[in-house]
């Protein structure tokens, strides 16, 4: 199995955050990280493991293949 390249991964976060319309604490709650987790994702200081780049990937693609279903996924707005 070939290994996910991480380099980017603020980078992708970042891009799923706006494309989502998503703040720091709704992204953490849809990924089902720690926000401080998230937090050090987005600085750069840690990196998210391939488990949470393939979430990323798996979570697209129902995006687009079935936005109904996606949509449950998605945080509450509180």
């Amino acid at each position: 199995m070939k290994a996910l390249d991480t380099s980017d991964a603020a980078d992708r976060i970042r891009v799923t955050m706006h494309r989502l319309r998503l703040n720091q604490a709704q992204a953490a709650r849809y990924l089902g990280v720690p926000q401080g987790t998230l937090c050090n994702w987005l600085k750069g200081t840690r990196e998210p493991n391939t488990v949470v780049m393939r979430l990323l990937d798996v979570l697209g693609a129902v995006e687009v293949m079935a936005p109904n279903i996606h949509s449950a996924f998605l945080p509450t707005t509180k």
